[in-house]
């Protein structure tokens, strides 16, 4: 949903860093910055992100469906 591009903490948003195109759940932190987190924690951890670093990073849109497997 292109219009939903306001972070609401916990959310699946589909972004633009740097040209790469990515789906990931945001979280807003202290100072401006944000919390890049996947589902697959263990192969892609957590990225944090500061202030200045987070006008490089685009939100697309709120993912409304998705389906992983169990």
């Amino acid at each position: 949903d292109t219009a939903s591009a306001t972070i609401v903490d916990g959310k699946m948003y589909a972004v633009d860093h740097d040209g790469m195109l990515r789906v990931k759940m945001i979280y807003r932190t202290p100072g401006g910055g944000i919390r890049l987190k996947s589902f697959n924690s263990e192969e892609y951890p957590d990225e944090m992100y500061s202030g200045d670093e987070v006008k490089r990073i685009i939100v697309i849109g709120k993912v409304f469906w998705y389906s992983v497997l169990i």
